[in-house]
C-alpha cells in the first residue's frame, strides 16, 4: 500500500510540474495589495507624459511605479525623476524583477517587437503604444509570444474609448443607422510645423513611417472597429515639410460588408481637429471636434425624435471621462476573474489588421493609389 501511495504521490507531483510548464501562470496583481506594479519602458512617444498623468488622475491608487528603463539614459532618468523611481539601464533587470507585474512600452516603434516579446517571455503583462509593430511579420511574432506565455496585452488605439465614438459604435451595432454604407474619419494636427517632436519621429527606420503609421492609426483602428475587416486598400501620401516620411495621407478601404471607409491624417494643419461621419441606409451620425469639445449630430429612422433632419445630441448621452487605453489596461490586469488576454478593439487581431492596412497603404501609394488586396493571414 505504501508503495502504491508513493507512486500516486509521485504521479501527481509530476503531472503538476508538467501542467505548470505547459500552462504557465501569468503574474498576479492581487499579490501586491491590488495594485499593478508597473515599469515604464522608453519615453520616446509623445503620449508618455500624458499617459502618466492619466494614470495619476483616473487610476489613482491602482498603480505602483517601480522603475524606468530607456536606452536613452538622459530621457530615462528624466522620467525616473518624474515618477520618483530608479532608472535602470539594463532592460533585462526590469524583466528579472519579480516586483514588476507589467510594462508600459513607450519606446520607438522599431523596438516594439523585441521589447514586447522579451516582456512576455518574462511573464509581464504588456501595454504598448501604437502602432504594434512596423510589419505584420513582426506582429505575428509578438502574438505568438503573448499567447504562449498567457499574459495580457493592450495596444493603445487611443480614440476608441472616447464617449462620442463609443456612441457611434453602439448605433452601428444596434442597427440604428441601418446597414453601413460609408465611414469617413479625419484626425490631424500641425506638429510637423513645430519642433515639439524629435527628429527621430520622422526617421523611417525608427518610426516605421510617417503620419500614416502614427496619427493615422486613429483612423485605421476606428474604421475596422466600426466596419470590420477590409478587402482592399488604396492610399495617397504627400510631404509638405520636406522630411523623409509623409506628413499627409488619405486611405480608402473597401469592407467585407460592402461599406466604404476613408481616413485622412496630416501633421501640417492649422489646429487639432477631428471628425467622424457614419452613413447608413437608415441614418447618419456626425461627430465634429476633439474629445470634450465635440458636437454630435444624428438622424435615424429608429431613434425617437431623430427621424427628421440632423439633430444635435446632448453631451450627457455620450459623455466621456477622458479614459485612455492605459487606464483600461490597469483595470484589465487587476481583474483576475477575466482570463482573456485581450480587450476588444485593443487586441492583437485589431492591431495586426491596422498594421496590415498600413503595409497595404504604403504599397498602394507607391503605385499611384491603385487598390491593394487585403487578406488576413492570422
Amino acid at each position: 500500500m505504501k508503495k502504491i501511495l508513493g507512486i500516486l504521490i509521485s504521479t501527481v507531483l509530476l503531472t503538476t510540474l508538467i501542467v505548470s510548464t505547459i500552462f504557465p501562470e501569468a503574474p498576479s496583481a492581487a499579490q501586491n495589495n491590488s495594485k499593478v506594479r508597473l515599469a515604464l519602458v522608453g519615453g520616446w512617444h509623445v503620449h508618455t507624459s500624458m499617459f502618466i498623468e492619466k494614470i495619476a488622475k483616473l487610476s489613482a491608487g491602482k498603480v505602483e511605479w517601480v522603475a524606468v528603463y530607456d536606452h536613452d539614459a538622459e530621457r530615462g532618468k528624466k522620467f525616473a525623476d518624474m515618477l520618483g523611481v530608479p532608472y535602470e539601464a539594463d532592460y533585462q533587470k526590469i524583466l528579472d524583477n519579480e516586483n514588476i507585474d507589467a510594462v508600459m512600452i513607450e519606446a520607438e516603434t522599431s523596438l516594439h517587437k523585441d521589447l514586447i516579446i522579451r516582456a512576455a517571455n518574462a511573464k509581464k503583462h504588456v501595454f504598448t503604444d501604437k502602432v504594434l509593430t512596423p510589419t505584420v511579420k513582426d506582429g505575428l511574432s509578438v502574438k505568438k509570444a503573448i499567447e504562449e506565455n498567457g499574459v495580457k496585452l493592450v495596444v493603445s488605439h487611443e480614440s476608441l474609448p472616447i464617449g462620442s465614438y463609443q456612441y457611434a459604435k453602439k448605433l452601428v451595432d444596434d442597427g440604428s443607422l441601418g446597414d453601413i454604407v460609408a465611414i469617413n474619419f479625419r484626425r490631424a494636427h500641425g506638429m510637423a510645423k513645430t519642433d515639439r517632436l524629435p527628429e527621430s519621429w520622422y526617421d523611417k527606420e525608427v518610426a516605421g513611417g510617417g503620419a500614416l503609421i502614427d496619427l493615422g492609426v486613429h483612423g485605421m483602428s476606428m474604421l475596422t472597429y466600426l466596419a470590420g475587416t477590409p478587402t482592399k486598400v488604396s492610399s495617397f501620401m504627400k510631404n509638405w515639410t520636406n522630411r523623409e516620411v509623409e506628413d499627409s495621407a488619405t486611405i480608402m478601404l473597401e469592407f467585407e460588408n460592402n461599406a466604404i471607409g476613408t481616413a485622412h491624417t496630416n501633421m501640417v494643419t492649422s489646429i487639432m481637429e477631428n471628425s467622424l461621419e457614419v452613413i447608413g441606409t437608415d441614418g447618419i451620425l456626425v461627430v465634429l471636434g476633439v474629445e470634450g469639445k465635440e458636437s454630435v449630430y444624428l438622424n435615424s429612422k429608429h431613434v425617437s425624435g431623430m427621424e427628421a433632419g440632423m439633430n444635435l445630441i446632448d453631451p450627457s448621452v455620450y459623455g466621456s471621462d477622458g479614459t485612455v487605453p492605459i487606464n483600461l489596461f490597469i483595470d484589465f490586469v487587476l481583474d483576475e476573474s477575466n482570463k482573456d488576454q485581450y480587450l476588444p478593439g485593443f487586441d492583437i487581431d485589431t492591431a495586426l489588421t491596422v498594421v496590415g492596412i498600413a503595409e497595404a497603404a504604403y504599397k498602394s501609394a507607391k503605385i499611384g493609389g491603385s487598390a491593394v488586396k487585403f487578406k488576413k493571414t492570422w
